[in-house]
Order: structure tokens, then sequence, then C-alpha cells
């Protein structure tokens, strides 16, 4: 069985400039529920969120949920 935990936050998106809901779809890379731009999480004593290179590579992890 495969389990999909997914984290909703707020954060202001560079694309749209607005504070808008961010939904996680990878480790740090959050899609804006606004305008649809892939942003990343960037934690240096506050939480920012920055433009993805597209050509940046994505791999799919899965996580052992039940123990």
């Amino acid at each position: 069985m495969v389990k999909f935990v997914t984290e909703i936050v707020t954060g202001d998106c560079p694309e749209c400039n607005i504070k808008t809901m961010l939904v996680n779809i990878y480790t740090n890379i959050y899609r804006c529920v606004n305008c649809g731009e892939d942003v990343e999480q960037k934690v240096n004593g506050v939480i920012k969120y920055m433009k993805v290179d597209k050509e940046s590579e994505m791999k799919i992890r899965f996580d052992d949920l039940d123990g």
C-alpha cells in the first residue's frame, strides 16, 4: 500500500507576488495554487520560496511509513 502525504502551507509566491497556499509536491518543492508555478522552499532563519529551475531532474522517493 502506498500512502501519499502532502503538506499545504501559506507563503509568498515569487511568480504571482501574492500570499497564497502552496502544496508540497516533492521534497522542498511546492506548487502555487493561484498560478501553478513550482517554487523551492529555502530555510535560513526565515522561510522563502524561490522559482524552481525547470531543467533540474526530480525523482520519486518512496518512504516506508509503516515502520
